[in-house]
C-alpha cells in the first residue's frame, strides 16, 4: 500500500532552469566572465545553488561571490520558473486521496520554500527537506530516511518521485521506489544499474494509486 510520495523539486515539479541562468549570469556578469550557456547550466542543476556556482566558475566560491550569487537568485527566483504541466492539479487530487507528499531537495532552504510560495503549491506539501536542512543531502539515504520518519511511513510504503539519477540513487539506497518524470534535467543517461522502477507520463494521468506509471524498460535514455 502506497502511503507517502516523495517529490523532486527542480526538473520535476518545477521548470527552474531559465531563472539559475538568469542569476548565474548576473553573477558572472558581475566578476566580468563569460555567460554560460542555458543548457550548460540546466546540466549543472541537481547538487544545490552553491555547487552550481562552483561547477560555473571551475573553482570553489568565495563568500562574497556566493553572497552575490544568493542575492541575485533571490531577486531571480519566480521570475522565469513555471510549474510542469499537471502539477497543481496533482497535487491536490494526491492530498485529497490521503497520501502523505513531501518534497526532498538540494535546494537551499530559502529558495525551496520560496519558490513553492510563488508557485501556490506550499500547502500540499506535509514536509520540505532542503540541501542544508540537514547534514546530508541527497543521494544520502538520510535525507530519505529523515523523511520517513517524519511522515510516519515505512520504506515500502513510499515511493520518490524525480528526475534524475541521483533521485534514482538517493531511492535506492534509502530503499523506496525510484520513479522518474519523462521532463527535467536527467543529467545522462540511465544505464542498468540506475534505471528507475517506472517511469511517470504526464502529470495530469498520474494515478499512483491506481498503478499509472510505466515500468521503466533497460537502458533508457532520457534526454
Amino acid at each position: 500500500m502506497l502511503r507517502a510520495l516523495l517529490f523532486d523539486l527542480d526538473g520535476t515539479l518545477i521548470d527552474t532552469a531559465p531563472e539559475i541562468a538568469l542569476a548565474l549570469n548576473r553573477t558572472l556578469a558581475w566578476l566580468g566572465r563569460a555567460e554560460a550557456d542555458p543548457d550548460t547550466v540546466r546540466g549543472w542543476i541537481g547538487d544545490g545553488a552553491r555547487a552550481l556556482l562552483d561547477k560555473a566558475l571551475g573553482e570553489p566560491s568565495t563568500d562574497a561571490v556566493w553572497e552575490h550569487f544568493s542575492y541575485e537568485y533571490n531577486a531571480a527566483c519566480g521570475e522565469a520558473s513555471t510549474l510542469y504541466p499537471g502539477v497543481r492539479a496533482m497535487l491536490e487530487r494526491l492530498h485529497a486521496q490521503g497520501l502523505k507528499l513531501a518534497v526532498l531537495t538540494n535546494k537551499e532552504a530559502r529558495f525551496a520554500h520560496k519558490l513553492l510560495a510563488l508557485h501556490d503549491i506550499t500547502a500540499h506539501f506535509d514536509l520540505l527537506v532542503a540541501g542544508d536542512s540537514l547534514a546530508v543531502k541527497k543521494p544520502h539515504p538520510g535525507v530519505v530516511s529523515h523523511a520517513l520518519a517524519a511522515l510516519d511511513v515505512q520504506a515500502d510504503e513510499t515511493a520518490f518521485v524525480g528526475d534524475s539519477i541521483t533521485d534514482v540513487r538517493t531511492a535506492r539506497a534509502a530503499g523506496v521506489r525510484a520513479w522518474i518524470v519523462s521532463h527535467g534535467y536527467p543529467n545522462g543517461s540511465f544505464t542498468d544499474g540506475d534505471t528507475p522502477d517506472a517511469f511517470v507520463g504526464r502529470f495530469a494521468d498520474f494515478d499512483p494509486l491506481g498503478g499509472d506509471h510505466a515500468p521503466a524498460p533497460p537502458l533508457t535514455a532520457i534526454h
